[in-house]
């Protein structure tokens, strides 16, 4: 599917200010690939009543189980650790998904997404500084 930047530009509005700073973080490409492909793969591994919270400052998907109070992160071997330090400024897997689905990434090519932010936020910024 070919991306029409406009429409991209018009589901922007409807995002959250802590979905804006996501979209404008990750990236499009980043974000369709943390909830199609990471995020299926991380959450079956989830030690037993843990919870995906979402990526930390680090860059680390950080999940919290409640019952224990233990923090952990995902780490590159492709399994949870338990983590000493949690972090409080995470940016929520549910706000990732909330921008997948208002700006509809499933009917796009992981490839095709990669400088859209970039395009959109300039126009954005084009717009403001207009204003």
């Amino acid at each position: 599917m070919t991306i029409n930047i406009s429409d991209i530009e018009q589901k922007y509005t409807q995002l959250s200010s802590a979905q804006k700073e996501i979209f404008a973080g990750y990236g499009l490409r980043q974000i369709k690939h943390f909830v199609e492909i990471s995020l299926p793969e991380i959450e079956a591994a989830l030690p037993q009543g843990a919870h995906v919270q979402g990526i930390n400052q680090e860059g680390k998907v950080q999940a919290y189980n409640p019952n224990t109070q233990q923090y952990y992160i995902w780490i590159s071997d492709l399994q949870w650790q338990l983590s000493t330090k949690a972090q409080d400024a995470v940016d929520l897997k549910e706000d990732a998904i909330a921008i997948w689905q208002i700006l509809g990434l499933s009917d796009y090519a992981l490839i095709d997404l990669s400088h859209v932010h970039r395009d959109v936020l300039e126009h954005q910024n084009l717009l403001s500084s207009a204003q």
